[in-house]
């Protein structure tokens, strides 16, 4: 192929997907990483800015997880930027730190802050949507980790076009009109055009999972069918046409059936028993995707809970992947987010004795303690509903041993406020719909006697203040 050739074809792709999708005249954030896929679509975009009347903001993160290397990404897009006379945006983040705090993969911590910062950029410049440079490479990858994982229907669709994610930083756009390229196009664009991209040595990294389907996973396929890419693409595109057409049925009965507020969407059960068990799989995706943004890590079996929930009796809960609950009642099925109070701290390490009185700092929390003299006309049930989820009004005896503030551990005992009896913490957390994910953050107070309090939900039983008490010891968390 003749060197100008193998531009206009890419050219040519990228400006019908741009019309395709209805961008055209359109101001657009490009994320830009100095690799060939996204120097082709930066390349590709600027040639085409004119004719297709463009805005363009070039955009690049530095995830500091490769040192100099990084730092020379970053002066190496900024010279890119500056030469096309483009207006930019570079910023650095603490991925590894995020990981650590967030206890996530290293991928989804470097995914999730690299489209948070996206999404800041395209605020802040009132763009359109941010273009990435996903190539068709990628969707055979995307769904094959898809197939692994149990994805249903929607995830082997792969990739779309044009999505809406909902980020820390707000709603934002992606457009990827480079699903239809393969990896070597981009490679030949930018020789054609003289660039030489960046590499990335943690994209030949083992360590994560789409490197380990890329390097090792699709070459075996090969072997198979050596055109597996082509194949997984082609599933992508057919699974697409047939959701369009479930979409259209599960709009029909969406406006009917579901009553959405601000965090939570319920759906009429009456209506929603009646319908076939595949249109209420999709209505309930719906629901998730509605209340948490997305629908990152809703797998196959969730859905098939949640069906299962539907047809059986009410009071039924299922923790959902994102703090989201799906709870089953006797007229509407329920998908919420957590409550902001729940969202507590991430896993609590080690333990720290709390100063009595005094103040106290650990784990996230600045703990109060006092010891008051109770007021005898004060009744200890009125002194016990004076109490919230984040302050406790307790017997001061509780505190002869010392108490001290840590997570919960393996095998922990509790006796909730109210019972005569003994339960695990784990089953009590389960009871209390403390969603999975956030269980090793809850803040527990203790002494050589036991669970004093679960902060946030229940005292003891026994750490009651007694009718008969003088004085109370009342202990307050805050955020730190």
């Amino acid at each position: 192929m003749a060197k100008n050739q193998a531009v206009i074809n890419f050219n040519r792709t990228i400006r019908d997907s741009l019309t395709s999708a209805g961008m055209t005249g359109k101001s657009l954030v490009v994320a830009v990483s100095g690799g060939p896929d996204s120097l082709a679509l930066l390349y590709s975009l600027h040639s085409l800015r004119v004719e297709l009347r463009l805005k363009l903001h070039g955009a690049h993160l530095d995830h500091c997880l490769r040192g100099e290397a990084s730092k020379a990404d970053a002066r190496y897009v900024k010279g890119i930027f500056e030469s096309l006379e483009l207006p930019y945006t570079l910023e650095t983040a603490d991925v590894a730190s995020y990981q650590a705090s967030h206890r996530v993969s290293l991928e989804q911590a470097a995914r999730t802050v690299r489209y948070d910062f996206l999404a800041r950029v395209a605020r802040h410049e009132n763009a359109d949507a941010v273009a990435v440079g996903h190539t068709a490479d990628d969707q055979a990858e995307t769904v094959l980790m898809h197939i692994i994982r149990g994805s249903g229907l929607t995830g082997l669709q792969g990739m779309e076009t044009i999505a809406t994610r909902r980020y820390e930083e707000g709603d934002i756009r992606i457009f990827r009109p480079m699903l239809s390229i393969a990896r070597h196009e981009t490679v030949e664009y930018c020789r054609s055009i003289g660039l030489e991209p960046r590499e990335d040595e943690s994209n030949l990294s083992l360590e994560f999972t789409r490197n380990r389907v890329r390097h090792q996973l699709i070459p075996l396929l090969e072997q198979f069918n050596p055109a597996v890419r082509d194949a997984l693409v082609r599933l992508a595109g057919s699974t697409r046409h047939d959701l369009s057409f479930i979409k259209r049925e599960v709009d029909a009965r969406w406006q009917a059936i579901a009553t959405v507020e601000e965090g939570r969407v319920s759906l009429g059960l009456d209506e929603l028993r009646g319908l076939d068990p595949a249109i209420q799989r999709h209505l309930v995706r719906r629901a998730v995707g509605s209340v948490k943004g997305d629908l990152e890590d809703l797998q196959q079996v969730h859905g098939e809970d949640m069906l299962r929930l539907i047809a059986g009796p009410p009071g039924k809960t299922l923790d959902l992947p994102g703090g989201i609950t799906f709870t089953v009642g006797y007229d509407v099925a329920t998908i919420a987010a957590a409550r902001r109070d729940d969202c507590l701290t991430p896993r609590i390490v080690g333990e720290q004795a709390i100063r009595i009185p005094g103040e106290t700092r650990f784990g996230g929390w600045l703990i109060t303690a006092d010891v008051i003299q109770r007021q005898t006309e004060i009744s200890a049930a009125k002194l016990q509903a004076a109490s919230d989820d984040f302050s406790a009004v307790l017997n001061s005896n509780v505190a002869e041993d010392g108490l001290v503030m840590r997570g919960r551990k393996d095998g922990d005992r509790f006796q909730p406020l109210g019972m005569k009896g003994h339960k695990k913490l784990q089953d009590f957390m389960v009871d209390a719909k403390i969603p999975r994910e956030r269980r090793e953050g809850v803040p527990i107070v203790a002494s050589g006697s036991g669970i004093v309090w679960v902060v946030g939900h229940r005292i003891a039983d026994w750490a009651r203040v007694p009718d008969d008490a003088s004085k109370c010891l009342v202990l307050r968390f805050d955020r730190n």
